[in-house]
């Protein structure tokens, strides 16, 4: 089978590859998906050049994580899902970029009906982590002032049509004229571009000093201090993207700043495990239960059912394409969420 592949650790165009690679197989509590479409994501880019992820592997290896496609076979414990449409992802979060990929059950949900494969393959992880995030973890209410950092991103769009559907005001920080009328388009009350002033000054004033009650950070970096600045008394702090940290988020922080502004920093973790491995419970891994993802998925298709949120596909590339995509991600060319459709 045809999967865009890293060869060695390096910038994506320089190491990727599309190989004929052996297809894999469903082992117990697994699925085997014949995939629709892959969606890029900026740890595929931490994966290519060998950062700091949650699963490392040694290339070669094949890129992706969340798909849209159908179950052809199953391991035992899995074959309910033989032949249904579904979305997941990809076991250790490899693999996904290709004809065939293997998932384990826990990550596999029924692909929404009001989604064509395409933008149910950018559904998955930018929904549900933004549903955990701001609803399960901050519980941001109506009313309440949420900032969306990397507001044109996938997770971003996510957290901006969430944000709103919820009745919150939404202030999106973004990098670019473009990605702030994205960023209006889909509801954001207030846009800041990053680039061309403050944002934590810019939050202040739009605020009334107050700051924002929920900072829903996808970027990390530089960002972090400067959103601890301008969060409101009370408010919570969103960790939840590291690509513009160097270390990817594990660099040490001034902790008192936290002390001084009363406020509270909320760990986000998307990942549904019913059964967490020792080793990496006592690392720190404490994922919510499939139960759990089940209730965020259920009251996500009924937001895609009213209509208050939908997926925002900014560009559909084929898997030849792929490697040049993901280098736009690295440079912050793309908006919205890249689909690499798998014929």
């Amino acid at each position: 089978m045809r999967a865009l592949q890293v060869n060695q650790h390096g910038e994506p165009l320089d190491v990727l590859s599309v190989n004929n690679v052996e297809a894999p197989e469903a082992g117990p509590g697994e699925v085997l998906i014949k995939v629709a479409g892959a969606a890029l994501n900026f740890n595929d880019i931490l994966r290519c050049k060998g950062g700091l992820v949650s699963v490392p592997k040694e290339p070669p290896f094949t890129l992706g994580m969340d798909v849209c496609g159908e179950v052809v076979a199953a391991g035992d414990g899995a074959e309910s899902w033989v032949g249904k449409r579904v979305v997941a992802v990809s076991k250790d979060a490899f693999g996904g970029i290709a004809e065939l990929t293997t998932a384990p059950a826990s990550g596999v949900f029924d692909a929404p009906v009001q989604l064509d494969d395409i933008s149910a393959a950018a559904f998955l992880l930018p929904f549900h982590a933004s549903y955990l995030s701001l609803v399960v973890r901050a519980e941001l209410k109506a009313g309440e002032t949420l900032v969306v950092i990397s507001g044109a991103s996938g997770l971003g769009t996510a957290g901006i049509q969430i944000g709103k559907a919820l009745g919150a005001r939404v202030i999106a920080v973004v990098g670019s004229a473009e990605k702030a009328e994205l960023c209006r388009t889909l509801g954001a009350d207030v846009v800041i571009d990053h680039t061309t002033e403050d944002f934590a000054e810019a939050v202040l004033q739009a605020t009334g000093d107050v700051g924002a009650d929920v900072i829903f950070d996808l970027a990390g970096g530089d960002f972090v201090g400067k959103s601890w600045t301008c969060v409101a008394r009370g408010g919570r702090y969103l960790p939840v993207g590291f690509v513009d940290d160097d270390t990817n988020g594990m660099a040490g922080r001034p902790m008192r700043m936290v002390g001084i502004g009363n406020f509270s920093i909320v760990g986000v973790l998307t990942a549904w495990v019913d059964e967490v491995d020792p080793g990496l419970r006592r690392f720190g891994f404490n994922p919510y239960t499939r139960q759990e993802g089940d209730k965020v998925h259920t009251a996500l298709v009924r937001m895609l059912e009213d209509g208050s949120i939908t997926p925002h596909v900014g560009r559909v590339v084929e898997i030849d394409e792929a490697a040049a995509a993901l280098d736009d991600h690295y440079q912050r060319q793309s908006i919205g969420r890249t689909v690499v459709k798998i014929s």
